[in-house]
């Protein structure tokens, strides 16, 4: 069932069940404003004083268990000192509720909201008693502070437990039905890419449980302190640590990518300095792993933007052609970081030719 036939058919419906497990009324929700590929329902409200998050999951590869397994790693991670959106118990006393719409499982989880907001959602602008190296630091730090204790944690079965990267990403990487037979060049650095990054070695230093989708849309920042409270772990799996400090690499570039190459040059440079700063403080990655391998996992970054935009292929849009046509470019002429500190790169017209 699509999204969109969810919430034209059955939302308030699932709105009425939902909100009566959760212990409020249906009007005490308010939506979140959803962007393309969202794959869940979000709402918020407030309890006894308290903001929250009413999420409902509707896809198919979003399993029972697989939920119960994130949320096993989230009360983990709390309980070890990390600040995370913890989930809180329906009006039975579960975490995890379960509603059928038509056949379909439509799973319903609350969270804690963090204290706060989205630096994205304050214009870009850090706290104004504190320098933006602050921030960096943070964000590296929160990192550090996952990755130290992933290596200890132990799921709760082999039934109730994460995918790995690969698995949790299988439709997006069926590169032979998603990439078009016009770009075979494409195609095999594509394979080529995956089949290099599967073959590294998987040691407990350098890979294990992350969040997956850590940046800086997916966690918030409480003005008066800095302190930073992740959220969104929809994504986690099983992975190597450098994808998500390769992450937090792109997480700089937009704070940048107007100016010219020496200014982005040096200003990345200072950037991830403090971000593994503040990573160092809480774990020790092998320096071959993030200097050596990092540019490896921001090639699989722009992959994945790829892979996003090539079902556009046949739009009209100029400017979709355009920001395509560029990521065709850096993946065929294997160009990395997404050409930014590259002669393709232009200031003037960010990642398009």
């Amino acid at each position: 069932m699509r999204r969109e036939e969810i919430i034209r058919n059955h939302e308030q419906a699932v709105l009425n069940t939902a909100s009566g497990l959760f212990g409020l009324r249906k009007d005490d929700l308010r939506a979140f404003a959803s962007y393309e590929g969202c794959a869940n329902l979000v709402y918020g409200y407030e309890h006894d004083g308290q903001s929250r998050i009413l999420r409902i999951s509707y896809r198919p590869d979003r399993t029972a268990e697989q939920i119960q397994a994130e949320l096993h790693f989230l009360n983990y991670l709390a309980e070890n000192g990390v600040r995370v959106s913890t989930p809180v118990p329906s009006q039975n006393g579960e975490l995890l509720e379960t509603i059928w719409v038509g056949g379909i499982p439509l799973h319903v989880v609350s969270f804690v909201k963090g204290r706060g907001k989205r630096v994205p959602d304050n214009g870009y602008r850090y706290r104004e008693d504190a320098p933006i190296e602050e921030y960096f630091f943070n964000w590296g730090r929160v990192l550090g502070q996952m990755h130290a204790l992933t290596k200890a944690y132990l799921p709760l079965s082999d039934q109730v437990k994460r995918p790995n990267w690969f698995k949790i990403h299988s439709s997006s990487l069926a590169i032979e039905t998603r990439v078009p037979d016009q770009l075979p060049v494409v195609r095999d650095r594509i394979r080529s890419l995956l089949a290099e990054i599967q073959a590294l070695p998987r040691d407990r230093d350098s890979y294990g449980l992350i969040n997956g989708d850590f940046n800086d849309g997916n966690f918030t920042v409480d003005y008066t302190n800095g302190v930073i409270t992740v959220f969104d772990f929809d994504d986690c799996c099983f992975f190597w640590f450098v994808y998500e400090l390769s992450a937090a690499c792109e997480g700089g570039i937009g704070r940048v990518m107007f100016r010219g190459l020496e200014e982005r040059k040096a200003f990345m440079d200072h950037y991830m300095e403090q971000v593994m700063e503040g990573y160092s403080r809480e774990n020790e990655l092998p320096p071959e792993w993030w200097m050596a391998r990092l540019p490896l996992f921001v090639k699989l970054i722009q992959v994945e933007e790829f892979l996003y935009f090539v079902q556009y292929i046949e739009n009209a849009d100029e400017e979709i052609q355009s920001q395509l046509t560029y990521r065709v470019k850096c993946i065929e002429d294997d160009l990395p970081y997404m050409g930014f500190f590259d002669s393709i790169y232009s200031p003037e017209r960010p990642f398009s030719l």
